[in-house]
């Protein structure tokens, strides 16, 4: 997945309800809207790393690596709500 970082959160709480809760999320600061082409050039740069990571990794590593990542933004410390446990 690729988002800004508003919305990185909410991307991986929905894909944790999809039975997906380890995705990986490529993330870039927000907005981008109003980026020149350069700027929008040197993001997506940034980015590509995890992107490639994403697709290529086998899943028992991508897990093993974004589990605190998913705990903590699924379920975050203090918060009470309904969710799909990880």
């Amino acid at each position: 997945m690729v988002a800004t970082d508003t919305f990185a959160k909410f991307g991986r709480r929905m894909a944790s309800t999809q039975g997906c809760p380890h995705i990986v999320i490529a993330e870039t600061p927000n907005p981008i809207r109003q980026l020149e082409p350069e700027a929008l050039r040197a993001r997506a740069q940034a980015m590509i790393q995890t992107v490639i990571d994403g697709l290529t990794l086998p899943p028992a590593e991508i897990e093993s690596r974004l589990k605190n990542v998913a705990e903590r933004e699924i379920h975050p410390a203090g918060v009470v709500r309904s969710a799909v446990p990880i």
